[in-house]
């Protein structure tokens, strides 16, 4: 047992906060094997990351679906995406979606597990007219079908995030993507610190924040670390971890993917830095992680994306069901 990253879990289960220095550590840790003593320190590192879990989140898991309610267009330019205007990658665009494919996808949602669903439009923001008033009917009609309304629009004012609080609306799902030093590489039609707002204004307004990232999009180790520490800054109630699924015709579409142990290295850290707070694995876990899925909660997630995504399928939602049943765990409801 690595003796450093028995220090630092030991600190943490005494709800201890770590330091940076220490979450560069375990950060910087080789998640491949390796010859001789360093080859086995990533399944310490996991083991540790288990006992937090256990010790603070319990057994339970959460699963949230997802419903694209306006799809493509989309005037920014993020490297990674698949609904950017500004590259071309044939992905179907749509206007907000009726009214009967919300109460569908809420019905579903319920169907397979999942204890929420998110509302997700592309574009900068929607922040008045019809599109707005579009989701606060859709965020009322979850809720009158018994689902718990997320959503994710884009960048917000206050007004607009006062509205959709007053509406019902419970989270608001808008990540960081990566850190500020790097984010000017991914995107440049929009900055860092209007995402930062945007999370204020939904704090603001009373709303619980999901936030996370995306790793995969060229970012060093050391961004990994520097987005961690600020989002817990911000203090988000959620931290979404998405990994690269490269999407052909953007420029990330040629991307190398991570390796399933890097990102089960990942996902551990966030729960050293993060050991209270639900981690989502989002995007990209299927086609990254492979056999290693179920490795995910080992690692220390407590949450996942059921069913599809925005623009990429998810596996079948009963091979989830049954995967966090074998592993004994429960859906939280």
């Amino acid at each position: 047992m690595n003796d450093v990253i028995q220090k630092i879990a030991q600190q943490v289960l005494e709800n201890k906060p770590i330091t940076r220095k220490y979450a560069e550590y375990l950060m910087f840790l080789p998640s491949q094997k390796m010859a001789g003593k360093e080859g086995e320190v990533i399944f310490d590192l996991l083991y540790w990351a288990n006992k937090i879990r256990l010790k603070f989140i319990g057994r339970e898991i959460t699963c949230c679906g997802i419903i694209s309610a306006k799809q493509g267009s989309c005037t920014e330019d993020c490297k990674f995406c698949s609904q950017s205007s500004h590259y071309n990658t044939n992905v179907p665009e749509f206007p907000f979606v009726g009214n009967d494919i919300i109460t569908a996808s809420a019905m579903s949602a319920s169907s397979i597990g999942a204890g929420c669903l998110g509302v997700v439009t592309s574009g900068y923001g929607i922040n008045n007219g019809q599109d707005l008033e579009k989701v606060c009917k859709a965020i009322t009609l979850l809720q009158t079908h018994g689902a718990t309304p997320h959503a994710s629009l884009g960048c917000l004012t206050q007004n607009a995030a006062n509205r959709l609080a007053r509406s019902g609306l419970k989270r608001i799902n808008h990540n960081l993507e990566t850190s500020s030093r790097y984010f000017p590489q991914i995107c440049t039609t929009h900055s860092y610190n209007d995402r930062v707002a945007t999370i204020k204004a939904a704090k603001a307004a009373g709303m619980e924040v999901c936030s996370g990232g995306i790793f995969g999009i060229g970012e060093e180790v050391k961004d990994r670390v520097d987005l961690a520490f600020e989002l817990k800054e911000l203090d988000v109630d959620s931290i979404p971890l998405n990994f690269l699924n490269p999407i052909s015709g953007t420029p990330l579409g040629d991307a190398k993917l991570l390796a399933p142990m890097e990102i089960l290295k990942i996902i551990a850290v966030y729960r050293f830095i993060f050991p209270d707070k639900e981690i989502k694995v989002a995007g990209g876990r299927e086609k990254n992680l492979r056999d290693l899925q179920s490795w995910m909660f080992y690692a220390g997630a407590n949450s996942i994306i059921i069913g599809n995504y925005l623009t990429t399928q998810g596996r079948p939602p009963e091979e989830d069901l049954q995967m966090i049943k074998d592993l004994g765990l429960q859906i939280k409801r």
